[in-house]
């Protein structure tokens, strides 16, 4: 995925494509914590990334897009905190302008910075994953949730869901683990809270909400002169 948008920026940032704004810095005073696992054939865990979404607790409602979509209505941030040094990706969604800036090795000495525009899916685009209900619950991270399940193609997992929590999905582990070639919404209503994903040849993922709502102010700057910029806009999911 990484290669594919690389090859859409201009890697200078003395040019700015048009329409492509952002501002010199965002803040941030809440976060909400994941982690993915990835196993093995035999439940052999291979490897684990933390993800954290930045937000501000003031702008965590919803907006509707004319395609049907419900999307977050302010500023986040979506932190992968890689296992390799160097290989974190951190994505800012800028919601007033529609343009995402990504910082690729955030925790490199150097890191790499480009900006986007984004446009939201309609119609054929938006992929609804149909979930199953069962009457299994369980806690997670001190909230009720309900067991629903899923099958697409070769594909089959579950999803854990709440409706203890009022925020959008994208501040949590159903944006930050999402396929987009799969999908982007749901068929039901809740916040995501873990999911498992596995396929035909064993291989598991499973993705889990570790904390919600952490108090922490954090303010990111941006340095305009190294922006790299895209012409095109792309799905708001490729992010």
């Amino acid at each position: 995925m990484i290669t594919i948008l690389l090859a859409g920026w201009q890697l200078s940032g003395q040019i700015t494509a048009p329409g492509v704004k952002w501002s010199d810095s965002y803040t941030f005073d809440r976060y909400n914590e994941m982690k993915v696992d990835f196993f093995a054939k035999g439940d052999v865990l291979m490897r684990t990334f933390v993800y954290k979404t930045w937000y501000n607790v003031a702008d965590a409602g919803v907006t509707t897009t004319p395609g049907g979509l419900q999307v977050p209505r302010g500023n986040f941030c979506v932190l992968m905190d890689a296992p390799q040094k160097g290989s974190d990706i951190e994505t800012i969604f800028d919601m007033t302008t529609g343009v995402a800036v990504q910082i690729f090795g955030a925790d490199a000495a150097e890191p790499m910075y480009n900006a986007g525009g984004f446009r939201f899916p309609e119609g054929d685009d938006i992929k609804k994953l149909e979930l199953v209900p069962t009457h299994e619950t369980r806690t997670i991270a001190g909230l009720l949730c309900k067991k629903y399940t899923y099958v697409f193609k070769k594909i089959f997992g579950s999803a854990w869901i709440t409706g203890e929590v009022t925020l959008p999905n994208d501040y949590g582990i159903f944006r930050a683990a999402k396929m987009a070639a799969l999908h982007n919404t749901l068929s039901g209503e809740g916040f995501v809270m873990e999911m498992t994903s596995e396929d035909a040849k064993g291989g598991k993922t499973v993705m889990t909400t570790v904390s919600l709502g952490k108090s922490e102010k954090r303010t990111i700057n941006l340095p305009r002169a190294k922006m790299g910029t895209a012409m095109n806009k792309v799905n708001y999911f490729t992010f």
